[in-house]
């Protein structure tokens, strides 16, 4: 079988890599008859520069084989990043970090982790100064800017982003997350999604997908909101990271689905997060959930969680007030006085006041005489007396 070439698949990194081996290797050690090939297919210099020239390119060699349908913009950044690491492991000076000049970036690197962390912005303009008379374009010492920038000049930091990629660096997700966080519910922020859907970039931490979460929850897209998360899934189910929803995903993600009245999945995805486990204690909780299942038809699994939330939530009664108040209504509108009577019992229980329109929908339920309207239902009660409430 015919060995396949791959040169079409990484022009750039192809002769950029070339034209450094070339200006660093070939023109003192090898005579005008030797030929150089970056196509891995053949060698007609020294032994010595063969084996080394095979072991600087080994791990990009490797990634290759498992990643022979990635993109062709994958590969540009994988032979540098593959013969830098690799050329971590060399002991004596090497020209992989002459060419990369790796001491003068680290340096720098170093430098602005100090001015970041002194929060001196006129140190950090200078050293990306002193960084752009380098002449190398880093994908890390890019980031490293962008990130320190970002908390407090914003537009610097998009402006930076635009020279690395003019630059032809390819972004990693973590500098793109951080730029759409930082420019959320601007066009901004669509184009930094944009990216990472042209790339094919993962994420691949919690924080990631939070960020990418909360901006598709702030397009308003269901589609883009579903479709990450069943991606995170996928991704707790095959990843040795744990990528499990926890208490803020949930109330994120199924407030989300209640606002574009999406009841059914919503209601599903609350049994599964309580079948984890998992109970929220978030005050967002009870605005974003309860309140809407209990307004849209779904009182009974709004006062289920609400009961749930409220015996792990040591608030004030008072609190609840409302939301027991909507529920009440939402069983009444259903002629469902027996789990009406319930909730109020429940209030009563639990020391809940009434507020105005739990007092009008007990008032209605005492004059229908229904099931619990004599005076035993007081007495044992099942009532509570609209009296006693207002002395609370």
């Amino acid at each position: 079988m015919t060995k396949k070439n791959y040169f079409y698949l990484f022009p750039r990194a192809i002769n950029f890599v070339r034209l450094q081996f070339s200006n660093k290797f070939l023109k003192s050690s090898v005579d005008s008859t030797s030929n150089f090939s970056t196509n891995i297919t053949k060698f007609s210099f020294d032994k010595e520069e063969k084996e080394l020239y095979l072991r600087l390119t080994q791990a990009f060699r490797e990634n290759l084989k498992s990643n022979r349908h990635k993109p062709e913009i994958f590969y540009d950044n994988l032979i540098k990043s593959s013969i830098l690491e690799t050329s971590k492991i060399l002991e004596k000076p090497n020209p992989v970090s002459e060419i990369f000049k790796t001491e003068e970036t680290n340096n720098i690197k170093a430098n602005i982790y100090l001015a970041s962390e002194n929060k001196d912005i006129n140190k950090l303009r200078e050293l990306y100064q002193k960084y752009k008379k380098l002449s190398i374009a880093d994908e890390p010492v890019y980031k490293e800017f962008i990130i320190s920038f970002i908390k407090d000049e914003v537009e610097t930091a998009k402006a930076i982003y635009e020279e690395m990629r003019n630059n032809g660096v390819l972004p990693t997700i973590s500098t793109l997350v951080a730029l759409i966080k930082a420019t959320m519910n601007t066009p901004a922020a669509d184009y930094y999604v944009k990216e990472i859907e042209d790339l094919g970039l993962q994420f691949f931490t919690k924080h990631q997908f939070h960020v990418l979460l909360n901006y598709y929850i702030s397009k308003k897209d269901a589609q883009g909101v579903q479709s990450l998360w069943q991606e995170m899934l996928n991704l707790d189910n095959n990843s040795i990271i744990d990528f499990k929803p926890n208490s803020y995903s949930y109330v994120r993600y199924i407030g989300f689905l209640c606002k574009m009245n999406l009841f059914g999945k919503a209601i599903k995805t609350l049994y599964i997060m309580e079948n984890e486990g998992i109970r929220p204690f978030q005050r967002e909780f009870l605005d974003y959930v309860i309140q809407p299942l209990a307004m849209n038809k779904h009182p009974q699994v709004a006062w289920q969680f609400l009961s749930f939330y409220r015996k792990r939530v040591l608030s004030s009664p008072s609190i609840y007030s409302n939301y027991y108040s909507l529920i009440l209504e939402a069983f009444v509108k259903q002629n469902d006085l027996n789990a009406a009577r319930r909730v109020l019992v429940d209030m009563e229980l639990t020391g809940v006041n009434f507020d105005d329109k739990a007092k009008e929908i007990l008032v209605s339920i005492q004059k229908t005489k229904v099931q619990f309207g004599d005076e035993e239902a007081y007495e044992y009660g099942l009532i509570p007396d609209l009296n006693a409430q207002g002395k609370h």
